[in-house]
């Protein structure tokens, strides 16, 4: 059972908590929404997947922004009550960070494994899902990079497309003349294709970017000469390079955390430590969060806000260059990321001894 001053405490977090998520919750779905409209406008994403992209990425942004929102609720719950003396008739009643800790840790463990479980299980699902709706929607959007009743040139201009038109979903392009240079332009004869219809496809394994002509006829041979090959074909699938879209990258995101667990690559390694690290530090920022709350009744209303605020963001900072140095091997995997956690669970001692020491120094005077 929760003792009247448990409830007390969890509802002043609680609702520093749901507002802190809230914002920080509208703040990055606004600018991702941005990004994906800006896309949309340009013709690289078509706009019905904008809205199925924005509920991925709401889960997504959920586990790793709710250890910094109850951190922070805890810090702006607790401080609102030092500034107004309510922890200083507390503490007369014996109320220290023993009887605080109790409902802040229990609250902080279930969120902790709730976020484990999402961070290590659903959140690879939902990051693959994501990827895979935007190759999709990038498929279908870039084959109106060829455009219709002109011709479009790729491999540095060895190969010539021109499509009469698009077909009324945009997918597909209809009647096609394609022509391909050979890489030796003396000696490898050119093809040209003709084709009734094609769609872009990309290879899940290689990334490589395919346009696949349907019902079409293939000439190869030089000009001049009567050595031609002509072919027949159902489908037939000629490589591409489309501007400014890089290859397929491996995504350690998107792995599950069972193959990680398996895995040697350093990638791999630092991603699972990586999820681990999520439900671990919802408790070391529980732990941070109490001393760092403590402030004067003189100091302003979001002084002791600042100082958390700060400590949290290096916190963060130093996980994302641990986690570059892992990968770039400055430093071992057996290290990792785990002497992060471990020199703010020190930092945590640290500032409890500084207040104790403050304490008994005005009990004295």
């Amino acid at each position: 059972m929760l003792r009247l001053i448990d409830r007390y405490l969890l509802r002043e977090v609680f609702l520093g908590w749901f507002a802190i998520t809230l914002i920080l919750w509208l703040i990055l779905i606004s600018h991702r929404m941005v990004r994906y409209l800006a896309q949309a406008a340009v013709g690289e994403l078509p706009g019905n997947v904008i809205f199925v992209l924005l509920g991925v990425k709401t889960l997504w942004l959920l586990v790793y922004i709710m250890p910094f929102s109850l951190a922070l609720g805890i810090v702006m719950g607790l401080g609102r009550m030092y500034r107004d003396n309510e922890m200083a008739a507390l503490g007369a009643c014996g109320v220290g960070p023993p009887q605080l800790y109790r409902p802040l840790l229990a609250i902080g463990i279930v969120v902790a494994v709730i976020l484990g479980w999402m961070a290590l299980y659903v959140s690879p699902g939902i990051v693959a899902y994501g990827d895979r709706i935007t190759r999709e929607a990038e498929q279908k959007a870039d084959i109106s990079l060829f455009g219709a009743g002109r011709f479009n040139t790729v491999r540095g201009g060895r190969m010539t497309f021109y499509a009469e038109q698009l077909s009324e979903d945009k997918k597909n392009m209809e009647n096609l003349f394609v022509y391909i240079q050979g890489k030796n332009r003396h000696e490898d004869p050119p093809q040209v294709i003709s084709a009734a219809s094609a769609y872009r496809m990309t290879d899940s394994k290689t990334g490589d970017e395919y346009v696949v002509l349907v019902d079409g006829t293939l000439h190869e041979g030089k000009p001049g000469e009567g050595a031609y090959r002509i072919m027949q074909f159902r489908q037939q699938g000629v490589r591409v390079e489309l501007p400014g879209k890089p290859r397929n990258k491996y995504k350690s995101e998107t792995v599950p955390t069972r193959e990680l667990l398996k895995s040697d690559n350093l990638v791999d390694v630092v991603e699972l430590q990586w999820r681990l690290s999520v439900p671990l530090s919802v408790i070391v920022l529980v732990l941070l969060s109490v001393p760092v709350s403590r402030v004067s009744p003189r100091t302003g209303r979001y002084g002791g806000v600042v100082m958390a605020v700060l400590l949290f963001l290096v916190y963060d900072n130093l996980l994302g260059m641990s986690r570059i140095w892992v990968e770039q091997g400055v430093i071992p995997p057996a290290i990792g990321l785990w002497w992060v956690h471990l020199v703010f669970i020190a930092l945590v001692f640290v500032l409890l001894n500084a207040n104790r020491l403050v304490c008994r120094r005005r009990r004295r005077a």
